[in-house]
């Protein structure tokens, strides 16, 4: 997290909202810029609990128009509903909404002040929520329910340390969109960042069961604060993005990351942050503060925060193909060249790196969605080429030892070459295709195999999509039935045998890694991705031997089955119980 030097004096409590203590003391009740406790309470040590009451208004709700995207959000929204009249009915554990006596904020020396409504954090700091019995078992996921063993939802503090090691340690390299310090621990975190110390609690965990359950909690106070409430801060956001890029974790019947990652862009916009910061404060109608901003500079952490959005929205765009990812702005690439400027830790490097292979990604995607299959089309994936042969030399020269952008390095290549085929036109493979495709799926899998597969626990969902592209691409260059091809493929890579490899490295990743699956009859994601791997093997080895004994000049070049490139890495295996439905050869 940036560590900035506090401000002398902090921000008043608005009416209604000062803490019990300053309230019966008949004193003012003064926020610290830092969070937590008063600076009443603070200084005199005394428990800093909010008033029982604060004064109710009535607000006006804003015309907004209605566009597509909104439509489709606001289909998704009516299941977080569900959630939360599920969650909260009948001896639910979650309490009643109190007011808060406090306000999370960005470090002083810029970004978005922003007042909360305190009732999760407090739920956090208190871990008052409960899933022992007699509480609902609607805070856990249906298929775990029947678990005698959920006594808590939260870590111990030592397990709370574990965990936030395990994040730093083993996954924040791979999505690098926060920097929290060596000096930061658990419970400072959980003060400063409650959302996102939760999130990170569900990512770090090695428990399949207590990553299910923190789960439930967060999807239940993404729909209580964001959607019930309006809850705009740099700490929701935050903690949506580290959901998001470890959402392979999530193993559950319910989709949730299209939803997740539209209201991660659209709390990215609330916060202003693809623009420059204003120099006044945002004002109402009325001429009354809307959010209070710093008016000098944006913060490093929220420089990250946009990046890193784009960064993830811009994979799942990819993967989807359903989605927009977040637009690229000029102010954007003012925080990338700020980043890149200062670079306060080793990770910013690897976000400023993914950020610019995902930005070349993005572009040449855009441009084949609008003017599909064309000669300009052709010229600019030339030019997307070139670009990306540029950033290749330089980390091939600098930054060899990070595998997360060699992996970044060599998807971004295969996807550009493949680019044309993601939006609409079917898989014709040219021997131009082939080769560039052969190569940086060879790449791509020399880099994978050298990561040891009690390490495969770092990986987010980008590295899964990945792999997924590369296998299946494989297969269908392997299963073209153009005579022509036949001869440059004889001899590369069998796709069966390297299916073969990456099972065996997945199902080592339970005993290497240490997790527990006890509670969870589905087990952990490596497993359950490696039970569907298997189940692929004797498919590909049936139609892979049965293009040896002759090739047909009149066979369709593209895929046999006739299904688009796209559904491979659509909606339903990614966004709804993972790899439920991945293509199985008939």
């Amino acid at each position: 997290m940036d560590q900035n030097p506090p401000t002398p004096s902090g921000t008043p409590a608005p009416y209604g909202h000062a803490c019990v203590s300053c309230a019966q003391s008949k004193c003012k009740c003064i926020i610290r810029p830092v969070g937590g406790p008063c600076e009443r309470c603070h200084r005199l040590n005394r428990e800093c609990r909010p008033g029982k009451s604060v004064r109710r208004r009535n607000h006006k709700r804003t015309a907004v128009t209605k566009t597509k995207k909104t439509e489709r959000l606001e289909e998704k929204l009516d299941g977080l509903i569900s959630l939360i009249k599920t969650g909260t009915s009948g001896g639910s554990a979650v309490a009643s909404p109190q007011p808060s006596a406090s306000m999370v904020t960005s470090p002083p020396n810029g970004g978005v002040q922003t007042e909360l409504n305190g009732h999760i954090y407090n739920q956090i700091d208190r871990g008052s929520l409960s899933t022992a019995s007699g509480s609902n078992t609607n805070n856990v996921p249906d298929h775990i329910t029947d678990s005698n063993h959920m006594t808590s939802y939260e870590p111990s503090l030592s397990d709370a340390e574990e965990y936030l090691s395990n994040f730093k340690t083993y996954k924040l390299k791979y999505f690098p969109f926060v920097n929290i310090t060596s000096n930061i621990s658990a419970n400072q975190l959980r003060q400063e960042r409650p959302f996102l110390w939760l999130c990170i609690m569900a990512i770090g965990s090695k428990s399949t069961l207590q990553q299910q359950i923190l789960g439930r909690k967060i999807r239940e106070t993404v729909a209580q604060e964001m959607v019930i409430k309006s809850t705009k801060n740099i700490d929701i956001l935050l903690g949506l993005l580290a959901f998001i890029g470890w959402g392979n974790y999530q193993i559950q019947r319910e989709p949730f990351l299209t939803l997740f990652t539209q209201l991660a862009v659209s709390l990215v916009f609330d916060l202003g942050l693809t623009k420059p910061v204003p120099g006044d404060p945002e004002l109402t109608i009325c001429g009354n503060r809307k959010y209070a901003r710093s008016a000098t500079h944006r913060t490093m952490e929220e420089r990250r925060a946009v990046l890193g959005c784009f960064l993830a929205t811009s994979i799942v765009s990819s993967a989807l193909q359903k989605i927009d990812a977040l637009r690229w702005t000029s102010h954007m690439d003012d925080c990338l060249q700020k980043l890149d400027e200062e670079k306060e830790c080793s990770n910013d490097v690897i976000l400023i790196k993914l950020v610019q292979l995902q930005l070349i990604v993005e572009n040449t995607n855009q441009k084949a969605a609008s003017d599909g299959v064309t000669g300009s089309l052709s010229t600019y994936v030339e030019s997307a080429r070139s670009q990306l042969q540029d950033i290749k030399l330089i980390i091939l020269r600098e930054h060899r030892k990070h595998e997360v952008l060699l992996l970044h390095l060599y998807n971004a290549e295969l996807e550009i070459t493949l680019s044309p085929f993601l939006h609409g036109k079917p898989l014709k493979f040219q021997r131009e295709t082939i080769d560039a495709s052969l190569a940086s799926i060879k790449s791509w899998f020399g880099i994978f195999f050298t990561i040891t597969p009690d390490t495969y626990i770092g990986f987010p969902s980008s590295i899964f999509l990945q792999l997924l592209r590369c296998l299946v691409t494989l297969y269908r260059i392997k299963t073209t039935r153009d005579p022509a091809y036949s001869e440059s493929i004889t001899g590369e890579m069998d796709p069966v045998l390297i299916l073969e490899r990456v099972v065996s490295n997945l199902e080592q990743v339970e005993i290497l890694a240490g997790l527990d699956n006890s509670g969870i009859q589905e087990r952990d994601i490596f497993f359950r991705v490696a039970q569907i791997l298997r189940a692929l093997r004797s498919g590909w080895e049936a139609e892979l031997h049965s293009n040896e004994p002759e090739l047909s000049s009149t066979a369709p070049p593209q895929n046999v089955d006739e299904i688009p490139f796209s559904d491979f890495l659509g909606m339903d295996f990614l966004d709804n119980d993972w790899l439920a439905d991945f293509y199985i050869p008939n």
